[in-house]
C-alpha cells in the first residue's frame, strides 16, 4: 500500500515536472502571440497567495473609501448606508480572500500556465481595494495589450 502512494507521488512529480512552464503572452515577430517565462510568470501563484491574507482588511478599506464618496444627505442613508456598505465589503473581500488563494495555489502548481489569479492579485499591494459592487473602472481594462486574451 504504501509503495502504491510512494509510486504514485512519483509518477505526479514527473508529469509536473515534464510540463513546460509557459506563461506571459508576448506579440511574437510575424505579429502573432507566444508565450514567454520569466521569473514573474513562476512567481503569479504565490503573489497572489501572499496577498490573499490582506483581501479582507483591504475590501474594508475600500467599502470605507466607498461609503464615504456616496453618503446622502438624509439621515437615514447618513446612519445606514455607510456600515452596510463597509460590511458588504468586507464580506466580499472573505470571498476575494479564497479565491485569490485557490487560484494563487493553482497558479503555483501549474508554474502560472493557466494566469489563472486576477491581475489584481499578483502584484503586491496594501492600498484598498474598490467593492466588487462599485462603479470604478477596473485595471484589467487598462492593461489589455495586443495579446490580451478573453479570460484575463
Amino acid at each position: 500500500m504504501r509503495l502504491r502512494f510512494r509510486s504514485a507521488g512519483t509518477l505526479l512529480a514527473l508529469v509536473f515536472a515534464a510540463l513546460p512552464a509557459h506563461a506571459t503572452w508576448t506579440p511574437g515577430p510575424q505579429g502573432g502571440c507566444t508565450y514567454s517565462v520569466d521569473g514573474a510568470t513562476l512567481a503569479r501563484g504565490p503573489t497572489a497567495m501572499l496577498n490573499a491574507p490582506l483581501v479582507p482588511f483591504r475590501a474594508l478599506a475600500g467599502g470605507v473609501v466607498y461609503a464615504g464618496e456616496r453618503v446622502p444627505n438624509r439621515w437615514p442613508g447618513v446612519v445606514l448606508l455607510p456600515p452596510l456598505l463597509v460590511v458588504s465589503a468586507g464580506g466580499m473581500g472573505l470571498a476575494q480572500m479564497l479565491a485569490w488563494f485557490g487560484t494563487g495555489l493553482f497558479d503555483t502548481v501549474t508554474a502560472g500556465y493557466f494566469e489563472a489569479a486576477p491581475p489584481e492579485a499578483t502584484r503586491l499591494a496594501i492600498d484598498p481595494l474598490p467593492p466588487l459592487f462599485s462603479d470604478t473602472p477596473k485595471a484589467k481594462a487598462a492593461a489589455a495589450g495586443p495579446c490580451a486574451h478573453a479570460w484575463q
